[in-house]
């Protein structure tokens, strides 16, 4: 941020503070871009001087407003998606009253989920959802769900086995509820005892879920989903085809969407480094097999993704190259001298031999 003086001002440039004249009215807040018009009315209202933003400022504005404006398709339609996180909270807190989760609201808002991925072809994962960590479990929950029913779908289960896989996944958590808050939301590492506590979430979900009359099959998807397939997981030891198949799906949706976002006590990771973890993981702690399948979905840099170009210069994926996934087509934005304004110029990354990602942002 830098402080110009009036006459010094070039068309172009964007305001890093609001402008306000002797009474208080609000002339051009900060973030809009002076005009010559916009010069001419602060002039008129005796403003002498203004802060502006410097280069990275400015340049970061353009990405920014650019991201913001970018329409990445959601997954599932919005409605949807705030409705089931208010029921899987209205849920989850009416067990504390009365001991049951009661299953009716979620059972239909499944069926709606599982018929919109249906309608749904080849979807690829975005990772531009942005969340709450007060809303964490609700929010992981549903994710969680969505996740594991891209790969049921994949795995061309029937839809009555789908039914048992999201509703097993979207209760996967629910032992949480018996886990003392003040462990669940320490956001620093925990202590072997306090892990300990966090293990035996397993095992309550799995009661909670038998007590609530859900099948057999759902309830062990929250048993065994922190089982791993080399057998190091928790808490049975379980390892390859003797952990349930539908444990396994959700076990690789769990830890995805877990490292795709913020939580209490670690930063969500980018995308690349998600893709990475979770494809070195293959066939150690997951199924080979099911990771083949969910590796299809994932992106390397998703769509609104920042990225560092080799060059330093920064930009935003706006596209995919399906064969080239680490070369997607980026914009990038620089400064045209002319108007003093930053523009966007496109660059489709697998047909340059110059330029590559070394960062994302």
């Amino acid at each position: 941020m830098q402080r110009t003086l009036i006459e010094d001002l070039k068309p172009g440039v964007t305001i890093a503070q609001d402008v306000h004249n002797s009474n208080g009215i609000m002339l051009a807040p900060r973030g809009a871009v002076f005009g010559a018009e916009l010069i001419k009315r602060a002039e008129n209202n005796g403003i002498k001087e203004i802060f502006i933003e410097d280069e990275e400022q400015a340049e970061q504005s353009a990405i920014i407003s650019f991201q913001k404006s970018l329409n990445v398709d959601n997954i599932i339609c919005e409605n949807t998606k705030i409705q089931a996180q208010k029921q899987i909270r209205k849920t989850m807190l009416k067990f504390n009253s009365i001991g049951k989760i009661q299953f009716d609201r979620i059972n239909s808002m499944i069926d709606n989920i599982i018929e919109q991925l249906f309608s749904k072809k080849d979807i690829v994962l975005t990772l531009s959802r942005l969340r709450s960590i007060d809303n964490y479990t609700y929010e992981h929950s549903l994710n969680v769900c969505v996740l594991s029913l891209i790969l049921g779908i994949d795995l061309n289960m029937d839809k009555q086995t789908l039914k048992i896989l999201g509703m097993g996944s979207i209760m996967h958590d629910v032992g949480k509820l018996l886990v003392p808050e003040d462990i669940l939301k320490k956001p620093s590492r925990l202590t072997g005892m306090e892990f300990e506590e966090i293990k035996k979430h397993t095992d309550y979900g799995y009661a909670i879920l038998l007590n609530s009359n859900i099948s057999e099959e759902a309830a062990a998807i929250a048993l065994n989903h922190h089982e791993k397939y080399d057998g190091s997981g928790y808490n049975n030891k379980l390892s390859g085809e003797g952990i349930p198949v539908l444990s396994r799906i959700v076990a690789v949706a769990d830890v995805y969407d877990a490292m795709s976002n913020d939580r209490v006590y670690k930063k969500r990771m980018q995308p690349n480094l998600v893709y990475k973890e979770i494809a070195c993981q293959s066939g150690r702690h997951f199924d080979a097999s099911i990771i083949e399948k969910f590796i299809r979905h994932l992106s390397i840099y998703p769509v609104g993704t920042g990225v560092i170009l080799n060059t330093n210069h920064k930009g935003v994926v706006i596209a995919q190259n399906n064969f080239l996934p680490e070369s997607p087509i980026i914009r990038v934005f620089k400064k045209d001298f002319r108007s003093s304004k930053y523009v966007g110029v496109d660059i489709n990354l697998s047909q340059t031999k110059h330029l590559h990602i070394k960062g994302t942002f």
